[in-house]
């Protein structure tokens, strides 16, 4: 059975009471050190139903100048919420193969899942941003993303998983025109963080 990584919604409620739904960036320094020190492994079929406990879920969007990698999950994929769902985050759960008490470990799964979805050209430095929280949802509840952006010197990044999502870089002007078929987290990333 899988197991995924969690913190104590208890643990974070101070950061969590700051946006119910939305970025959050004060106190994001200090997020790694929580996770380190509270995070805990459960079963991901009781973490899903769980809300005294978050989630946490690296998520990246990848930028070349002033474009995004824009991704559309197609049907093959897991994750049924997001069918035809477009994105510009990468990201997904931790596992307890990625603790390594001498690294941080939101870095060792936000790199694992960036090399699992994509064909990035270049060397790379992931910038922690904030956390993304929306209570307002069921799956949101149980779910705490932690926004990087990722700075891409070249704009030769390709999806490896074709099957399950195609690629393209956007501008700002059509991530606007197609913000109503962005996920809920991408929506919060445009609305609190691209376009402000």
């Amino acid at each position: 059975m899988e197991q995924v990584l969690v913190v104590s919604r208890e643990v974070l409620d101070a950061l969590l009471e700051l946006a119910p739904r939305g970025l959050i960036s004060d106190g994001v320094v200090e997020l790694p050190r929580i996770i380190q020190r509270h995070g805990t492994f459960l079963d991901r079929a009781s973490a899903e139903t769980d809300p005294t406990f978050k989630q946490i879920i690296p998520y990246a969007c990848v930028r070349h100048g002033t474009r995004y990698f824009l991704l559309r999950r197609k049907r093959a994929q897991g994750e049924q919420r997001l069918h035809d769902k477009l994105s510009i985050g990468v990201g997904g759960h931790i596992n307890p193969s990625e603790k390594d008490d001498g690294q941080d470990i939101i870095n060792v799964g936000l790199r694992r899942e960036l090399n699992e979805e994509l064909e990035i050209g270049a060397d790379y430095s992931p910038r922690l941003i904030g956390m993304i929280n929306d209570d307002t949802t069921d799956v949101g509840r149980v779910h705490l993303g932690v926004l990087f952006e990722i700075e891409s010197s070249t704009s030769s990044v390709t999806v490896r998983e074709h099957e399950k999502m195609s690629g393209s870089w956007v501008d700002s002007a059509e991530l606007r025109r197609c913000f109503a078929n962005l996920e809920t987290w991408s929506q919060i990333v445009c609305e609190e963080y691209l376009f402000s």
